[in-house]
């Protein structure tokens, strides 16, 4: 089982209501899946792009 953030889980959930995948949202980002992977997970800081998949998810950023 994957081990997300507070976050991530809210980022992954919103995104399975939305029917977002992953790749979609990296794609947006301009990064690979892993590397929002690791964000979402915590070993990656993200500071760019958490306020952009926040505001991609319509989400608070934390």
């Amino acid at each position: 089982m994957t081990h997300y953030t507070e976050f991530g889980l809210k980022a992954r959930t919103i995104m399975l209501q939305k029917n977002i995948k992953m790749k979609e949202l990296a794609a947006e980002l301009g990064v690979s899946v892993t590397y929002v992977s690791e964000i979402f997970k915590g070993t990656r800081e993200g500071v760019k792009q958490k306020p952009v998949i926040a505001q991609i998810l319509e989400m608070e950023a934390r």
